[in-house]
């Protein structure tokens, strides 16, 4: 269901493909990232080119190379780039280059065709899959190029999770009978203009806010100070650009804020309508540890945390040091059932939950020790052979019934099975 073109050539030296691709990819303000037998030249956030090579048998063997590139959910922008970058590695270094786009944009080089003849009805086919799928009742939202393996946003009925923020199904499809694909496309892909004009940046800072900014103090960690600043400078860009440009004020003004930036975008300018606060990360997110789905405020950091044994355990935390901070740890018998009883001796409050596939049950103390008195919250989760432990510390009593509401929300899955209100669409 991707749009994407692959290409084929062989090089007598890989590191004359190389050093090829780092000048090229200099010039065109690309990135490259690199290991033995793959190179991968990134354009923008969601768009790359990879490629590969293999060397062949015998002494006047050349070296194979390999490559594909996919355009969705990217736009049309991305794949003409990508298009001509292997266009210019073909009259530089690469010999007997073949490309197979699905496109045919590399033997006609038609841009608006390119467009209408594939980037437009790949938008359409997605917006009559969400209109079936909310008409079937199976579904309650759906999440669209998703990476299924990040975090899942929080559940709104009736709603789409995109890289480039949530969509209200019915009124995306109303929109779209009224104005066409075309405005759909100027919302859903980054990169849908011939050059990086100002919708391109526009459209890069939504994809940051939307799905990787934590909405945290700049001072919090150096990964806030980068997010906030990168989306914050590529909504000033399309700015200048055009400032005519419908621009996502509300979520511009509040990380101007938590960077203690001075706002160069005045209040006059046009804003970008949204029917949610931009960010998925300003609600709840719920995240896959093996068979276990877990509940947390979507601006809590994460980190492994090593520990003395010379193990270590997953750890989230609102990075102050005041919010409770969870450590959560897994473990698989062989052959047979995880048991939940046992553990819970001297512990508050204990709970049950039946949860989807598996159950838990936790239980609050109050730890004194000499340097200062917190509390923990233990709960143990089953689900088959699999058992989860996890440990919440807290410092202040008051926060016991947002840890105890969060662990209410605890789910499992069954091996292998995907979520049941999402589908992921590339």
């Amino acid at each position: 269901m991707s749009i994407r073109f692959a290409f084929g050539a062989k090089v007598r030296k890989k590191e004359a493909l190389i050093q090829a691709v780092r000048s090229l990819a200099e010039s065109g303000g690309q990135t490259v990232q690199e290991d033995n037998d793959h190179i991968w030249i990134s354009f923008c956030p969601m768009g790359g080119i990879s490629m590969t090579w293999e060397h062949e048998n015998g002494l006047l063997g050349q070296w194979v190379i390999s490559g594909e590139c996919y355009s969705t959910p990217c736009g049309p922008g991305f794949h003409k780039a990508a298009v001509e970058f292997v266009d210019a590695l073909g009259k530089s270094v690469l010999k007997g280059l073949t490309v197979s786009d699905e496109t045919d944009y590399y033997s006609h080089r038609d841009f608006q065709r390119m467009k209408e003849e594939h980037f437009h009805p790949w938008l359409k086919m997605l917006v009559n899959l969400c209109r079936e799928r909310l008409a079937s009742g199976e579904y309650s939202s759906l999440c669209l190029c998703w990476d299924i393996n990040q975090y899942q946003p929080e559940d709104i009925p009736g709603t789409v999770v995109t890289p480039m923020g949530r969509f209200g199904i019915a009124s995306m499809v109303k929109t779209v009978e009224c104005l066409g694909t075309g405005w759909l496309a100027d919302r859903f892909f980054i990169w849908n203009q011939p050059e990086k004009d100002a919708a391109y940046y526009r459209n890069c800072a939504l994809n940051l806010m939307w799905e990787k900014c934590f909405f945290g103090p700049s001072d919090r960690s150096a990964q806030d100070a980068d997010l906030n600043r990168a989306a914050l400078d590529d909504l000033e860009q399309a700015y200048r650009l055009d400032p005519r440009i419908p621009l996502p004020m509300e979520a511009y003004l509040l990380l101007c804020g938590l960077d203690k930036r001075t706002p160069v975008i005045p209040d006059t300018a046009q804003v970008l309508e949204s029917l949610y606060p931009v960010g998925f990360r300003r609600g709840e997110v719920t995240y896959g540890y093996g068979v276990l789905r877990l509940t947390l405020p979507g601006n809590y950091l994460y980190e492994w945390e090593e520990q003395e044994n010379g193990r270590g355990c997953d750890l989230w935390w609102d990075g102050t040091g005041k919010g409770p901070i969870w450590r959560v740890n897994g473990f698989r018998f062989q052959g047979k059932d995880a048991a939940l009883e046992g553990g819970f001796d001297g512990l508050r409050e204990l709970k049950d939950l039946d949860m989807p596939n598996g159950r838990a049950r936790w239980g609050w103390r109050k730890v004194e020790d000499e340097e200062e008195a917190y509390y923990q919250v233990f709960c143990k989760a089953v689900s088959g052979p699999s058992l989860f432990l996890v440990t919440i510390t807290y410092f202040e009593e008051g926060q016991r019934a947002g840890i105890y509401g969060l662990l209410g929300k605890l789910k499992a899955v069954k091996d292998q099975e995907p979520e049941t209100h999402t589908e992921a669409y590339n």
